[in-house]
């Protein structure tokens, strides 16, 4: 299992989306994972998008809104 996480954290560290406004990043099979004080992902604690509150939706800034959109257009395996 830890070696499956790093070969996560390796294909992670290049293929992220920073989410600032709530302290996140999504990946490009739609997962989102909590940044930590370094701000790097926390891979322990990642949600499908699908799965996310609707109090972290309303929390995303319109920049982050914008981003993310054209983030999962543009890289994504599968369309939310």
């Amino acid at each position: 299992m830890k070696e499956n996480l790093k070969e996560k954290e390796n294909k992670m560290s290049l293929n992220v989306l920073m989410l600032v406004s709530v302290g996140s990043c999504i990946d490009t099979d739609n997962m989102v994972y909590p940044l930590d004080t370094n701000n790097n992902p926390d891979f322990d604690m990642g949600v499908h998008v699908d799965y996310t509150t609707d109090e972290w939706l309303g929390s995303l800034s319109l920049d982050d809104v914008t981003e993310m959109n054209e983030w999962v257009w543009k890289n994504n395996k599968e369309m939310i």
